[in-house]
């Protein structure tokens, strides 16, 4: 390889795994072309005298930016000489002698350009993009465009009604390459729109090939747009430019639970962020009206803009950009890939650069045979988790105080000193350890403070900062830059967290992260032995990194003063690092089960209390409920933790239950939406949208959804399989067709509610109001009854009660006795209950 190096140099530095306080002496090999580097790498592991590579797999660019110590979205001043070249669209070109970085407290004023693309359909309703064109192109601009917010380019010449705003060509080859002009003439610094990584863009690419135009979307003359699929995604990269995909901010923020969205079309999350929605023309309606009226052309136009619009307000108004921003500025990765990137890939780059700083290699990824073995070592060693200590269920009526630990598992790094370059292998006499409850050791901080310890610890430190400046700050632009550095910085140090337990990691160590999570453990049952032995309070739940302790009190006030006392004492028994906070007073609490509780939580500002209801594991929004359920369920847990009424919300459920038995309920309440994402007949099993199709097509094909529609329908009363009874809102409108009152009840409404009455001892048959179970009314207010009617042998049961404390099941408890008190369980039919029930064969 001798026509491929540059240099070969003996250098030493410290190996990343396991403690040594002597460097290694390693062969450090410098290439010409990034490109040869698998190709050496690989040639040298199979040489009998290679122990190990290191940084082998470094992406080009980010060797480059840690060598240079520059990080993604900062700001840097380039000193320098002119240069020309033809290969970049840029307005400056020069090479740079120096760069240094410089503290300018502001974002750089983006280019955005939104779009959004329309296309005829072909038969099948899944358009081709081999054969079908692109029929419309529309842009959305901030700043303006030459004056313009929005423009729509159309592939024929259609009537415009001296709209200025649309432009249109003969055919879609003239539109495309105008397309691409506008873009090199604006300049954006972001691509933006909805689902273009999915639909957009790789279209877009397949309609330049057809058309023989180059895909020169980039900054990069030579470069053109990339698109790879995957089985589960597709990624598209434009040199220069960012790629910002307003879809996925969407999920990703609603799997963050950061928005309750129960569907995903830009519509609907328009109607939600924006109060505005799209232009009333569904999918399957567009080649009609791309072929149909000039009115109708004039819809489509305008559908189309607003389409482009919609996206590109989402994403700037509701700043969607500004974590990710801050997660570049923390970790260095380039935006793009802090926008795509894993959580382990971000970490990965700042531990190279740390690493590199202090004398460190980092390994290489590993190969898919090391994976295995991780696999294998995973089966017999096992991983254990974070400890969730068992509930208290049922209605909690005194404050609850929920203690929250301070970036638990960060700390924990610091506290322990934990991470790879200070874990002890073997045994050296008069070393300074600290040991974990995992048995597993790491050097004292005296002998050598642990890398990733030292990020962790900065990373929380400097949040706690970035916090108290904003709640200071006045001026609402420096405000959002620093809640976007706070977010940032917690998303950062928090990935961290499970990291050297990632099969896939570099840095994975499996006593490394079973070390980790015995702290975590330790640290929680610690803090509940601390509460109850020291004070008359009890910790009534604790998950993770934190905990819930039950007072006496139901004044505020008091409650967060007893709160400051357990706070302190928790604090002074930890010494250090680990460190609790009140995170919220619950004036009540329902808790139902590990990880799903409901609570009317307070918190304390300088204004007053602050109060919300507070949700873990108990959804109000699922997409494939009718809005009545997220509305009934919300509507109860509010009575039941504001009103600590019981009765009062069975008595809110049995009038839902009697307005459906008696068709009160307003039909768009009872709507399920689903959308269609491919062809009716490649559909498997029978599914009520799309057999609500099948019909709609028989009875009028031209007015009926197709693919990329989303539709709406409810269910009617009938014999046929609830499948089959799927129909459209209007048409039952029009035809007077009865609602399934049954199945909205039983399959809609009552399940998400049973969970949370069965822990105030309600059954099923009683929400349903069929008849009133013994021992209700006695078990919510806590007394018992015992005027049941013992006999021998019940024919059918209702559930299961619990004689001591009232309780009631509608299954047998996984211990065979009431989980709330421990008492023996009894079938029971209305007032009858009895130990046995008879079953015919």
């Amino acid at each position: 390889f001798s026509s491929y190096i540059i240099k070969l140099e003996w250098v030493l530095r410290f190996l990343p795994i396991g403690y040594s306080d002597k460097k290694t002496k390693l062969l450090k090999i410098t290439l010409k072309n990034p490109a040869t580097t698998p190709e050496v790498r690989d040639a040298l592991a199979r040489q009998s005298f290679t122990v190990a590579t290191y940084e082998a797999d470094i992406l080009f660019k980010y060797r480059f930016m840690a060598d240079k110590g520059i990080y993604g979205m900062r700001w840097y001043k380039a000193v320098g000489t002119t240069t020309n070249t033809n290969t970049v669209n840029v307005d400056i070109k020069f090479y740079a002698n120096e760069i240094k970085e410089v503290e300018v407290e502001r974002d750089a004023d983006f280019r955005w350009l939104s779009f959004d693309i329309e296309v005829a359909a072909g038969e099948k309703g899944l358009p081709d993009p081999k054969k079908d064109p692109i029929i419309i192109i529309s842009m959305a601009f901030k700043p303006e465009y030459n004056g313009k917010k929005v423009l729509v380019l159309a592939s024929k010449r259609v009537p415009t009604n001296g709209n200025g705003n649309v432009v249109t060509f003969d055919d879609e080859k003239s539109m495309l390459k105008r397309f691409l002009e506008i873009i090199k003439e604006y300049d954006p610094d972001f691509l933006t729109g909805y689902n273009i990584e999915g639909f957009d863009l790789p279209y877009i690419n397949e309609r330049l090939k057809a058309n023989k135009i180059p895909a020169l979307l980039g900054r990069c003359k030579q470069k053109q747009m990339q698109v790879r699929k995957t089985k589960t995604k597709t990624t598209v990269n434009v040199t220069g430019r960012v790629i910002v995909d307003v879809y996925n901010l969407i999920k990703e923020a609603s799997s963050k639970g950061l928005l309750k969205l129960k569907r995903y079309g830009l519509g609907d999350v328009g109607k939600e962020l924006l109060g505005e929605g799209k232009v009333d023309v569904s999918h399957s309606e567009i080649t009609k009206y791309w072929n149909g009226t000039p009115e109708q052309v004039l819809k489509l136009l305008e559908y189309a803009a607003k389409d482009a619009e919609l996206a590109l307000r989402i994403v700037v108004e509701k700043q969607m950009l500004d974590k990710f921003i801050g997660i570049s500025k923390v970790s260095g990765v380039l935006l793009q890939d802090s926008l795509a990137m894993s959580e382990s890939l971000r970490v990965e780059n700042l531990l190279l650069r740390e690493f590199n700083k202090r004398g460190f290699v980092i390994p290489n990824k590993p190969s898919e045979e090391e994976v295995k073995r991780r696999e294998e070592e995973r089966k017999k060693h096992g991983l254990k988790g974070a400890l969730v200590l068992d509930p208290e269920v049922g209605l909690h009526q005194t404050c609850v105080i929920y203690v929250d630990f301070r970036s638990l598992y960060p700390s924990i790094y610091y506290a322990y000193n934990i991470g790879p370059t200070t874990l002890v292998r073997k045994k050296v006499p008069g070393l300074k350890t600290i040991k974990t409850p995992y048995g597993v050791e790491f050097v004292d901080p005296s002998v050598r403070r642990g890398i990733i310890p030292e990020i962790v610890y900065n990373l929380i430190e400097t949040r706690d900062k970035v916090k108290k400046q904003m709640k200071a700050e006045k001026d609402p632009e420096r405000k959002r830059l620093l809640n976007a550095k706070q977010l940032a910085l917690k998303y950062v140090a928090n990935s961290f967290y499970g990291y050297t337990g990632y099969l896939r990691a570099r840095f994975y160590v499996l006593d490394i992260a079973n070390a980790i999570t015995s702290c975590g453990r330790d640290i929680i049952t610690r803090t509940k032995r601390i509460v109850e032995e020291n004070t008359k309070y009890k910790v009534i739940y604790g998950d993770t990194d934190s905990v819930m302790v039950k007072t006496d009190t139901t004044d505020l006030e008091e409650a967060y003063k007893i709160g400051e006392q357990i706070v302190e004492l928790i604090n002074s028994q930890f010494k250090g690092v680990i460190r609790v906070k009140i995170e919220a007073i619950f004036r009540t609490l329902l808790m139902l089960a590990k990880k799903r509780y409901a609570a009317w939580a307070f918190e304390k500002t300088k204004d007053g209390w602050e109060e919300k209801i507070e949700m873990k594991g108990i959804e109000t929004v699922r997409r494939d409920w009718c809005d009545l359920v997220g509305e009934t369920l919300s509507e109860v847990l509010n009575i039941i933790l504001k009103e600590q009424n019981p009765k009062k919300a069975l008595e809110y459920v049995r009038h839902v239950v009697n307005d459906l038995k008696e068709g009160k309920v307003p039909i768009e309440k009872l709507v399920v939406v689903k959308g269609i994402s491919k062809p009716l007949h490649e559909y498997k099993g029978t599914q009520p949208h799309i057999e609500l199709v099948k019909k709609m097509l028989k009875r009028d094909p031209g007015s009926a959804p197709g693919v990329g529609d989303r539709v709406g329908f409810v269910i009617v009363k009938g014999l046929e399989l609830v499948s089959k009874r799927a129909e459209d809102p209007k048409y039952v409108i029009e035809h007077g067709l009865e609602i399934d009152s049954n199945y909205y009840i039983e399959s809609q409404v009552l399940p998400p509610l049973e969970r949370v009455f069965e822990v105030l001892g309600i059954a099923k048959t009683e929400l349903r109001g069929f008849g009133k179970q013994l021992g209700i009314l006695e078990a919510i207010n806590n007394h018992k009854n015992n005027g049941h009617q013992q006999v021998e042998v019940l024919t059918s049961y209702s559930g299961l009660l619990c004689l001591k404390c009232g309780h009631s099941y509608r299954r047998v408890p996984l211990l065979g006795k009431c989980t709330s008190c421990g008492g023996e369980l009894f079938f029971f039919n209305g007032s009858q209950v009895s130990k046995f029930v008879s079953t015919s064969s």
